[in-house]
């Protein structure tokens, strides 16, 4: 049986270990001048190079790697009788004292209390021929007063260009042929971890030859590629549910999973708020060529509030997905009310849909040669003005038919324009579309509201002039009461609540 890449190229030597410079610094002048602690915590993400320090630490001290490293796992050996079993073990080696030995207790954070508690004397007072190297990847799981009681050591992720050096040296002497771009996709995603990266290397390399491409490194990874993710986008804006479903249907018969896809999406938008507010962290440096640049341009077309609310979006999705009967449909529907938000009516639904009607679209130009498929499409000017004028009127034409979500910013305006008092009537209104015309319904028992709004012909003045302001359309209002309006209003306090949540509106009664 072949031994695995990462095993084959683990480091033996204390200068082989790569991307922790501090810790090799540190104990290649405690080997020197003989003074290595009696116990270390090696603390850092899996994958980096803790148990291998270890390792090499035991050799460098002479350690006979069968007889004199004994290395447990105190995952599966976290009781108490296990390290009462370990502490019997240690008195038996301080009665034959003779070289070194190195005990590697890996995962320690997974000691009970118990365990952890029975192993703090030992560890405190071990036989000096003794040294414990204890390794973890949740140092704050483990006990303060082990923690006092070691040298304690933070390994670092590895940076991706270290992690791509070491795949092509693996790569030469393994015969093996990877285009670079893979191989800075492989460490790209590896998180830090050299073993990750060498597994997902061999992988890659093993199912795919020397001709696997980036494509075939998505499909390992479970994740959406930049091609798709650049289609789904697009029909996110250019308001395309079949493309994005299609999309979709694609990646479910590639074997990616609705989290999968979801993941790559949430990423997506996720990197672009890195861009936008973080430009120098980390997460933007981990992006392929392809992944940046759509990213940037990305970033060029979305304001800052869109963004903002797409992610709440995506958080919701994120939460609500794990435990959805068919993740495939709550998927769908997720990206359905995305691109159409008027299929949806909570909240955040109703606020896309605004930005929808203000203008603040994006559309991302798939149009282009392969070179510039990332492009951003420019605004395209009117070829004539009559040409302009027919968009215009079709646009308000059905722009009434939206109302709904023109009313809450014409009540935030009203809040700052009118007097409480005015303002307080128009909360207490139900506005209604009928025939591309606007009535204000008022229950009928209200009759001092009735009256007083057939009569403060300034506040139909304003509604009216903020509806041709916002939609180019002159509507006249008429009053009209309808019975037993209070009892259907009184099922629309979601609502309002709602309005208050978005927009800080209130409701005086």
């Amino acid at each position: 049986m072949q031994e695995a890449l990462y095993r084959k190229y683990r480091p033996s030597k204390i200068d082989d270990l790569i991307g922790q410079d501090d810790a090799v610094k540190l104990i290649k002048q405690q080997i020197i001048k003989n003074n290595l602690s009696h116990a270390y915590l090696f603390s850092g993400p899996r994958g980096v190079g803790k148990t291998s320090l270890a390792r090499i630490i035991a050799i460098e001290l002479g350690c006979d790697p069968t007889f004199d490293i004994s290395e447990i796992d105190a995952a599966s050996h976290n009781k108490v009788d296990d390290i009462r079993e370990l502490n019997e073990n240690i008195n038996f080696i301080a009665s034959s004292p003779g070289k070194k030995r190195v005990i590697i207790l890996d995962e320690v954070h997974m000691l009970s209390n118990a365990a952890s508690n029975a192993f703090l004397k030992t560890l405190e007072e071990p036989p000096e021929h003794v040294i414990f190297i204890l390794a973890t990847t949740e140092p704050e799981r483990v006990l303060e007063t082990i923690k006092s009681r070691t040298t304690h050591i933070v390994f670092k992720k590895i940076d991706n260009k270290e992690i791509t050096t070491t795949l092509s040296t693996i790569a030469k002497k393994e015969n093996i042929t990877l285009q670079n771009d893979v191989l800075e996709l492989i460490s790209n995603n590896s998180d830090g971890s050299l073993r990750d990266a060498i597994n997902l290397f061999e992988q890659t390399f093993s199912t795919f030859g020397s001709k696997a491409t980036t494509e075939d490194v998505y499909s390992i990874l479970g994740r959406v590629s930049t091609e798709n993710m650049l289609e789904i986008v697009n029909s996110m804006f250019e308001q395309d549910t079949s493309k994005a479903l299609k999309v979709l249907k694609e990646n479910y018969k590639k074997g990616l999973q609705p989290k999968d896809i979801l993941s790559s999406i949430t990423n997506l938008f996720r990197n672009i708020f890195y861009v936008k507010y973080l430009p120098n962290d980390e997460n933007i440096f981990n992006l392929t060529k392809d992944e940046l640049k759509l990213v940037n341009q990305l970033n060029e077309s979305i304001t800052a509030k869109q963004l903002a609310r797409i992610l709440d979006l995506l958080d919701d999705i994120n939460q609500n997905i794990k435990n959805a009967p068919s993740q495939e449909l709550k998927l769908e529907l997720f990206v359905i009310k995305l691109i159409k938000p008027e299929f949806a009516f909570d909240v955040k639904s109703l606020s896309r849909r605004i930005d929808l009607l203000e203008g603040e679209n994006i559309k991302i130009n798939t149009q282009q040669p392969q070179t510039e498929a990332l492009s951003v499409e420019s605004k395209k000017v009117p070829e004539s003005k009559k040409k302009e004028k027919t968009v215009k009127e079709e646009k308000n034409k059905s722009s009434l038919e939206n109302f709904d979500v023109i009313w809450p910013i014409i009540l935030k305006e009203a809040k700052t324009q009118l007097t409480p008092r005015k303002y307080s009537y128009l909360t207490l209104v139900k506005p209604e579309i009928e025939d591309n015309s606007l009535s204000f319904l008022i229950d009928e028992s209200n009759e001092f509201l009735i009256t007083e709004l057939n009569k403060s012909q300034d506040i139909k003045e304003f509604v009216e002039v903020e509806i041709e302001k916002q939609l180019g359309i002159i509507v006249k209002i008429q009053i009209k009461a309808q019975k037993d309006l209070i009892k259907e209003s009184q099922n629309q306090n979601s609502y309002q609540d709602n309005l208050e949540n978005i927009f800080g509106i209130e409701n005086r009664d």
